[in-house]
This record gives structure tokens, C-alpha cells and sequence, in this order.
């Protein structure tokens, strides 16, 4: 095919820059027909890339959860001092975990909250239907808070609770 100072391009016949890779490949690792082990090893990513879709959400959501927890946890510490002088110490904590979250919702699903102004002042009741998340809660919340300035409370099944962080 090609010679030692040989280009891919010179030659009687030119030849595609993958063959020359290819050709390359083969030379430098010594192993014959190694387009074979190459439309392989695309065939398994092919395969498996929506497993490792499938995996990825639940692994960004934990990592979320655990530095919200995280960013609160510093936020206290860095703020012991302060809470003799101020009543809403984590009212900045707060400000920031919704943040962090409204930006993950909007950035990863696209999460938008409509109708927020017809809520009226004062308690009220919202109801999620049954196939909601604790991140599709977060979302809520973190969004509400910023648009209105309003906590949101919670009533879940017990199994939420248990979940980590």
C-alpha cells in the first residue's frame, strides 16, 4: 500500500484518509484486519449508548442532590456568626440551591412554570399528579421562589424521605 516517507495521497492510487488510518493502525499495533475489531468496537456504542443514557440522569440527579446538600452545609458554617444578627440566615442558601436547581431543570429538560401568577396570596394546596419526582418537586420549588418569593412545603409518601440526601 504505502512505503516508510510515503503520504496516504501519494502513490499510483490515492487512498481515503480512514484506510490510511486504518493502515496506519495496523502497522503500529501489529494486528491484522483491524477494521473488523473497529466496526466492533462502534457496534458496542452503538448498542450501549442508550444504557448509559439510561444512567447518566439518575447519576447527574444524585450528584445534584448531594452538592445542594453540600453548598447548605457550607452556607451554615460560613454564616454561624451572622445568625445573631440576622433572622433569615439561610434566606441567601436558599436563594442559591434554587438557583442551582431552576438552572439544571431548564438547562437538562427544559422545565418551565406556567401559571404561577393566578396563585393566590396567602396558603394554598398544590397538587402534583402521582408519577412526580423529588426532582420534578425540586424544579417547582426553586422556581417558584424565584419568581414569587414563596416556599413550597411538601406532603409525600414515606419512601421520598428515605431517599439520600
Amino acid at each position: 500500500m504505502i512505503g516508510g516517507n510515503e503520504s496516504c495521497i501519494a502513490g499510483p492510487m490515492p487512498v481515503s484518509y480512514l484506510t490510511c488510518l486504518t493502515y496506519i493502525l495496523e502497522e503500529w499495533t501489529g494486528v491484522d484486519h483491524i477494521e473488523d475489531y473497529l466496526s466492533y468496537a462502534v457496534y458496542l456504542l452503538w448498542v450501549l449508548f442508550p444504557l448509559a443514557l439510561v444512567f447518566l440522569l439518575p447519576g447527574v440527579l444524585v450528584i445534584l442532590f448531594y452538592t445542594s446538600v453540600l453548598l447548605l452545609h457550607i452556607y451554615k458554617r460560613k454564616n454561624e456568626i451572622k445568625e445573631a444578627y440576622f433572622n433569615d440566615v439561610w434566606d441567601g442558601a436558599m436563594q442559591m440551591v434554587a438557583t442551582l436547581w431552576d438552572g439544571h431543570g431548564r438547562i437538562w429538560h427544559g422545565y418551565e412554570l406556567h401559571g404561577c401568577e393566578n396563585l393566590p396570596e396567602g396558603p394554598g394546596l398544590i397538587v402534583f399528579y402521582h408519577g412526580a419526582t423529588p426532582a420534578d418537586y425540586n424544579y417547582f420549588a426553586a422556581r417558584l421562589l424565584i419568581q414569587r418569593k414563596r416556599y413550597c412545603h411538601v406532603v409525600a409518601d414515606h419512601f421520598v424521605f428515605r431517599l439520600p440526601g
